[in-house]
């Protein structure tokens, strides 16, 4: 991370004791138009409470530091870039990205001395919160890269123009948009681990083709569950984890009786059949031909041409 070298010297903040922030000052490295809910002894009436919100514009060599962080705040990036380190990992976070200030952790953003990070800020509270992170995931999450950006910024700057009108409702409102806001995190972390897991299940299976593996091992192999699994298959390539296992067996196998001269029990082994009358029928049945004709129809179409 590009620490600027007057880091060292900016002020700290401590607040009641617990959250320190370095700083700094507002005036050279950053701009901000911040609205804040001044009646905090009213939190408890909503499950979700915004307690402040803004957009800012930081410069070059713009730097902050919080240790031991009392607040969950989610900061989306619309232009520039901000570097960001929160539980020993650092980032890069771009344009359409967010990332998450967490209770209890220390972290620390900057600039850097060429580039700029223009960004929106909501901060949110209140006893639904814990449930909402977990749920969503977004406790595992120090950035999330957003599956629907205008959609976001859009919940944001109403927050933001909630908190500056204040007008009757504001907070039901607030809160409302930001339990919108945590669903649409969600649904991008959602995304985002659905796209890892379809990688490392067709890589695990790509790999076993000689063994018989089941959903229920598949799942426990990858730490997942098998509705999970079942339904990103379905929605990635329109068949179960099972059948694409399958598909990538006789794929194998047609491969096999192509390229080499291995004989069909061989065939059928190296794809997971002991048994070589089971692995005829089941070739069959998928690609329309037993394996020996295949072999001998493919290789007199393989030698004309």
């Amino acid at each position: 991370m590009p620490i600027p070298k007057h880091a060292k010297n900016v002020s700290v903040t401590s607040l009641d004791g617990i959250s320190k922030i370095w700083r700094t000052p507002i005036d050279r490295y950053y701009t901000r138009t911040m609205y804040v809910d001044t009646r905090p002894e009213l939190a408890q009436a909503l499950p979700l409470w915004l307690d402040f919100a803004h957009e800012e514009h930081c410069y070059k060599n713009y730097y902050r530091k919080r240790e031991f962080s009392e607040l969950f705040a989610i900061e989306l990036v619309l232009e520039g870039s901000m570097y960001f380190k929160q539980r020993e990992h650092e980032y890069r976070v771009m344009p359409g990205e967010v990332f998450l200030v967490l209770p209890d952790q220390n972290m620390e953003f900057a600039t850097g001395p060429e580039n700029h990070c223009h960004r929106l800020a909501c901060c949110f509270s209140g006893h639904a919160l814990g449930c909402l992170l977990d749920s969503t995931g977004l406790f595992e999450r120090d950035m999330v890269s957003l599956r629907d950006f205008k959609t976001v910024e859009t919940l944001m700057r109403k927050c933001i123009s909630e908190l500056r009108d204040k007008t009757p409702g504001f907070r039901q409102r607030a809160s409302v948009a930001g339990y919108e806001i945590m669903l649409e995190l969600g649904n991008s972390v959602e995304r985002s681990d659905k796209s890892v897991l379809l990688a490392k299940a067709v890589d695990l299976l790509e790999h076993h083709l000689s063994q018989k593996i089941s959903l229920q091992k598949l799942a426990a192999a990858l730490g997942s569950n098998t509705t999970s699994l079942h339904r990103a298959f379905h929605v990635k390539f329109g068949m179960s984890p099972i059948n694409y296992f399958i598909k990538l067996k006789m794929d194998a196998a047609k491969s096999l009786l192509l390229n080499t001269s291995l004989p069909i029990q061989d065939i059928a082994e190296r794809t997971g059949y002991s048994n070589q009358l089971y692995f005829s029928a089941e070739f069959h049945k998928r690609v329309g031909s037993a394996p020996r004709e295949f072999r001998k129809q493919n290789r007199i179409i393989k030698d004309i041409l």
